[in-house]
């Protein structure tokens, strides 16, 4: 029953803040806070549960006369019984999920970590370049950046490694892990899978408005952003440059800063 009770408390959380964000700041430019108020949704979402605030009250003095005699009582073995029974089951059921989704962030980890490996690497300054012949769109992790340098015209290239860059220098791939944790512990709740989704969005927002910035012709950053229709296959564990939220992006790139 504490597990229920832990998830249901924390999954409220999550949907409030998660509505707080659709309604009041999706539309907004402020994109780092955004960012910070998004981890603070999960991060609350798993540490308020825990904490019990204690009610005293005076309880009725007992006398013989508090006491009624009830007939035909239910035998308490049974309730005890039947409840253990669906929690058991519930428990079984929430742990499956736990361990599928468990697998799944092992394999794509493993997928990662081999990429890394195995392809070419360059260090230059505080990123090490990976360049690979297979078919992956560009992405970062944490300092390593890859990319297939076959799919790129020298601009683009100059493009993608400085939006790649913003993404390194603020650790979006931490963002990244924490959403891929907390989706495994919630997974049957289905706001997870959105709230996820919309924190990946706003790292792309920040990683677009920072790249926007540093060069001078933001038209072709944005054609290069409208290639994704013919992207490649992308990895889920990392900061793709290629995702399907092309048309908002490049939305909140024309979009005015909003005011204080």
């Amino acid at each position: 029953r504490l597990i229920m009770e832990y998830l249901l408390k924390a999954n409220a959380i999550v949907i409030l803040f998660y509505l707080c964000y659709k309604l009041f700041l999706q539309r907004e430019t402020f994109f780092e806070s955004n960012r910070y108020f998004l981890l603070a949704g999960l991060a609350i979402a798993s540490i308020i549960p825990f904490i019990v605030i204690p009610i005293y009250i005076t309880a009725p003095e007992l006398n013989e006369f508090n006491f009624i005699s009830v007939g035909n009582e239910i035998p308490a073995n049974n309730i005890v019984e039947n409840s253990f029974n669906f929690f058991q089951l519930f428990q079984w059921v929430y742990l499956l999920g736990i361990v599928i989704f468990s697998i799944k962030f092992l394999i794509e980890f493993t997928g990662l970590f081999i990429i890394l490996i195995q392809n070419k690497k360059t260090k230059k300054g505080d990123y090490t370049y990976v360049e690979t012949e297979k078919d992956h769109s560009p992405f970062s992790f944490f300092k390593y950046i890859v990319y297939n340098p076959n799919h790129f015209n020298v601009t683009e290239l100059e493009h993608i490694i400085l939006h790649e860059k913003v993404h390194a220098k603020q650790y979006h791939s931490i963002d990244i892990i924490i959403t891929k944790i907390t989706a495994i512990l919630f997974w049957f709740n289905p706001f997870i899978w959105l709230y996820n989704k919309s924190l990946q969005q706003n790292l792309e927002f920040i990683a677009d408005s920072n790249t926007q910035q540093k060069i001078t012709d933001a038209k072709s950053y944005q054609t290069l952003l409208l290639k994704t229709v013919l992207s490649p296959k992308q990895m889920t564990l990392v900061n793709n440059f290629y995702n399907s939220l092309i048309k908002k992006r490049i939305i909140m790139l024309h979009k005015s800063k909003s005011k204080q």
